[in-house]
């Protein structure tokens, strides 16, 4: 059998050409599309699924984090944030900012949250397609032509002035010829997968029956029988207090890979159901039931752009700040284990409750990171997003936002949550409009110009 074959080849048709074209509608895209939309852009939004959203809807990522200082209830994030927040209020599914911000993350309902999503989209008019691949990048000069995409209409492209790539696995930017580097420096290993679940037929369980199950389940742990990072399986991290949403799952590999992401899937769901099948053996427990899996497993990394500035771990800690910042970060050096380990890790710190001798550590890592606290910000502090980490190397007309903006395996575990990559996708956004205005490339933008918009928006508090 041959070990290739030669596509042949043929003229596709351009069925749309717009200002700024932004790939991904998840919490890295959306606020892109919005923004750029708002200032008077002809944007098209380019989404896999059939809603928008990414891993806060298709993964049931819940909360929100990253909206307010470390260990404070100070926001720093707000703009198109907040404006989501409050209008997921309205329809019963997210707290008041206010009341947000005095929690240690945002709540929400997944489906109001894609309600809310379609709305603003609309409103801004926002051209939308839907059950969307792009699948490649035509480059001319480091200036990107089109992006070919696939869906049940064929293989067709679209043309623009400036691109966002808001995929979280930098895939634009690598199919156009961005350099790129993928999970730790000595062994290309990312963070650990994930899959959050809805377990449902719980309200009546007490507080008691529940701390009885967790001590259960401990043990079981401690014997080896599930391989889950934690024993949060009671929390209630969405709107809802009738169901739990733990987020319990983990698995090791690449997600840029899909064999590997085969495996994770038809993995996580065997560990979902053996959670249950113990449940189910609990008192008062007897009648619970799985009321819901992600429709995806949750890759927390995969590939990270090397932009004009690479952000640090040291960057998260010292609470750096730029004078180009267009974001701001306040989630900790949260790096769940590379290689999958389970209970007793939660964290990757230099005291692994292992008790092995990690590569990562002796390879990689210089500083002495004895406890999950020494991997936080400053109380009450945060560190910046410059904007320099959304403009990569080599492509003049691209953005990139979300988790797979320009940033070393430690610091990307910070900067990877959703409320920092809403604010990053609302300063690239804000920042293609500007470059589309001017008439210039992303990376010459009036950076002084973009931070103005920002804080004139609420997006810088």
């Amino acid at each position: 059998m041959p070990k290739t074959i030669v596509e042949p080849q043929r003229e596709l048709p351009i069925i749309a050409a717009a200002d700024v074209i932004v790939v991904g509608g998840g919490p890295g895209g959306l606020p892109a599309a919005i923004a750029a939309a708002r200032r008077g852009m002809h944007v098209l939004l380019i989404e896999r699924y059939g809603f928008l959203g990414g891993l806060a809807t298709a993964g049931l990522v819940a909360p929100i984090l990253g909206h307010t200082a470390s260990n404070s209830h100070t926001p720093i994030v707000e703009g198109l944030l907040k404006e989501m927040t409050e209008r997921m209020h309205v329809l019963g599914g997210a707290p008041t900012w206010d009341a947000a911000c005095q929690e240690w993350g945002v709540r929400f309902d997944a489906e109001a949250f894609k309600v809310v999503a379609d709305r603003m989209v609309r409103e801004a008019n926002v051209e939308l397609l839907l059950h969307t691949f792009a699948t490649d990048v035509v480059v001319e000069g480091g200036v990107i032509q089109a992006v070919i995409v696939e869906s049940k209409s064929g293989r067709q492209a679209v043309v623009g002035k400036v691109f966002i790539d808001a995929t979280g696995d930098a895939d634009v930017a690598f199919r156009a010829g961005a350099p790129t580097v993928q999970g730790r420096a000595f062994d290309g290993q990312g963070e650990s997968m994930g899959s959050f679940i809805h377990i449902g037929g719980v309200a009546h369980v007490t507080e008691a029956q529940k701390a009885a199950a967790r001590e259960n389940l401990l043990a079981a742990m401690a014997q080896g029988c599930f391989r889950f990072y934690t024993n949060g399986f009671t929390g209630t991290n969405d709107m809802h207090l009738t169901h739990f949403s733990p987020n319990m799952t983990r698995w090791p590999g690449d997600s840029t890979n899909a064999r590997v992401l085969t495996e994770a899937e038809l993995g996580v769901r065997e560990q979902v159901w053996k959670l249950w099948e113990f449940l189910k053996t609990q008192p008062g427990f007897e009648d619970c039931y799985i009321q819901a899996t992600s429709p995806q497993v949750g890759p927390r990394e995969s590939r990270q752009v090397i932009g004009d500035y690479v952000l640090t771990g040291d960057d998260v800690l010292n609470a750096a700040r730029f004078p180009d910042a267009v974001a701001r970060g306040s989630w900790y050096i949260d790096i769940h284990c590379p290689l999958g380990h389970t209970y007793p890790v939660h964290m990757c710190i230099i005291e692994c409750p292992r008790g092995e001798a990690c590569p990562y550590w002796a390879a990689e890592h210089d500083r002495t990171m004895h406890s999950i606290d020494a991997l936080h910000p400053p109380d009450g502090d945060w560190y910046d997003i410059p904007y320099r980490c959304l403009t990569p190397q080599k492509i003049d007309n691209l953005l990139i936002s979300g988790r797979c903006i320009s940033a070393t395996h430690d610091g990307m575990a910070g900067a990877r949550v959703m409320g920092t990559c809403m604010a990053i996708g609302e300063a690239a956004g804000t920042a293609a409009a500007l470059a589309v205005r001017d008439g210039v490339n992303p990376r010459d933008v009036d950076v002084a110009a973009l931070r103005r918009a920002l804080q004139d928006a609420g997006a810088l508090v």
